[in-house]
This record gives C-alpha cells, sequence and structure tokens, in this order.
C-alpha cells in the first residue's frame, strides 16, 4: 500500500470524489496551493534549464548514457537525459521515445491501454531519490493520444517501481474540446489526482502538498522530463 498522503487528507480527497465519475471541470489537485511555477531558463549565452517550484533541471544531454538498459534497446528516438535537484537532493532523469514491442515481455494492469506493436511511446525513467535509495521508478505512455481519449480524460499509460503505481491519464481541459493541442497529463493514486502537468507552450504543473516527499520528488522529477520533450 502506498503510503502517499496523511489519513486525512487522503480522507478529505476520497470524500471530494465520491459520485463523480468523469472529472468535468478543474478542482481538487487544481488549485493555486498546489500549483507550483515553471520557469525556463533559455538564454543566448546558457543552456536550456527548467524548474518547478524548488526542483530545478540541469541542461540535457541527447541520447542515453553508457550503462543504461536502454542502450539495448533497438528502436530509440527522441532520447536524452538530465538531472534534477532540489536542495542537495540529485535525481538522474532518462526521457526517450520507443515502440510498444520493446515491452512485450513486460507484464501490465489491465487497465494499461490496449495498443498495437508498433504504436510510440514515451519512456521516462527516474533514478532512487535521497529519500528512496534503492528505487527507481519509469512512466510508460502512449505518444499519439487522440482528442476523444483527452475529452475523456482516458487512462494512457503507467508511473510505476517495482512495488508501487499509478494511473496516467490525460485530458484537454485547458484547450479547446475535441482539442489535443494542450494536453495534461495527470497521475492518479488509487483513483486520486495528485499530480499534473500541462505541456507544450503553455506549462503548468500542480502537485498535491500532502505527498510523501520521495513520491513528490519523482513525480516533479518525471513532470520536468516531459517538459524537456521536443514539441
Amino acid at each position: 500500500m502506498i503510503k502517499s498522503l496523511t489519513g486525512f487528507a487522503a480522507a478529505c480527497l476520497l470524500l471530494a470524489g465520491c459520485g463523480v465519475t468523469k472529472p468535468a471541470s478543474p478542482t481538487g489537485l487544481y488549485t493555486s496551493a498546489n500549483e507550483l511555477a515553471v520557469k525556463t531558463d533559455d538564454g543566448w549565452f546558457s543552456a536550456k534549464t527548467i524548474s518547478i517550484g524548488d526542483y530545478a533541471t540541469s541542461s540535457r544531454t541527447n541520447g542515453i548514457p553508457s550503462g543504461a538498459p536502454a542502450r539495448q534497446w533497438k528502436n530509440v528516438s527522441d532520447a536524452y537525459y538530465l538531472t534534477v535537484k532540489n536542495g542537495s537532493s540529485q535525481v538522474p532523469v532518462q526521457v526517450l521515445s520507443t515502440p510498444r514491442i520493446t515491452f512485450s515481455a513486460r507484464t501490465f494492469p489491465g487497465w494499461f491501454p490496449n495498443m498495437g506493436s508498433d504504436a510510440p511511446l514515451w519512456y521516462v525513467h527516474v533514478g532512487a531519490t535521497a529519500a528512496d535509495p534503492l528505487k527507481s521508478w519509469e512512466l510508460i505512455v502512449k505518444r499519439n493520444i487522440a482528442f476523444l481519449e483527452l475529452n475523456d480524460n482516458k487512462v494512457t499509460g503507467i508511473l510505476r517501481s517495482p512495488t508501487e503505481e499509478l494511473k496516467v491519464t490525460a485530458h484537454n481541459r485547458y484547450g479547446a474540446v475535441n482539442s489535443a493541442d494542450k494536453i495534461c497529463y495527470e497521475f492518479q493514486w488509487k483513483g486520486i489526482a495528485v499530480a499534473a502537468v500541462l505541456t507544450g507552450k503553455d506549462q503548468r504543473v500542480w502537485l498535491q502538498k500532502e505527498l510523501d516527499p520521495a513520491l513528490r520528488e519523482t513525480l516533479a522529477a518525471v513532470m520536468l522530463g516531459l517538459l524537456f520533450r521536443p514539441q
């Protein structure tokens, strides 16, 4: 069981979500108290970096570092890696795109999206954090998301460690209906939205304040990795 929210906060969030089958408006997670400012530094004489709240990236390096498991994968594109810093803590992050067949030997929960073996995916690997020195996480989400899926905040992937997993959905609440111009990825723990990142031109991030610090750091690292993707 994920001990990621205080008992009181979890109970409040669960009660707030009772009877709601589709989040039709930005509520709960999507408040000013949970929103972190997104800042991009891309000057003439400095490499691009991004920060959300107290979490900041290094500049990114294209490719896959030597020794990384993904070096053995046959079909990889748009690969890069960076470091996310928070105080004295530093977390390595790898981002790349690869087809579904790369994970043909992996087991996924029944709710993971059904797709063909050549369907492209985004993959983000987050190394162990200072708070969880033996645990790493991986995000696997669809790269091509239809606007009908966004209209209904459908499940598009998974964020998981060896012992825990979160559903990842995607919606277009901050864009036009029937549009994929502004994709917002939402991270759900047992049906509760605990983090979200709006990608594209108008970037925004929300992160539940009551989260366990280790999971909070992991989610920040994953979302910063996604914000660095080529548009």
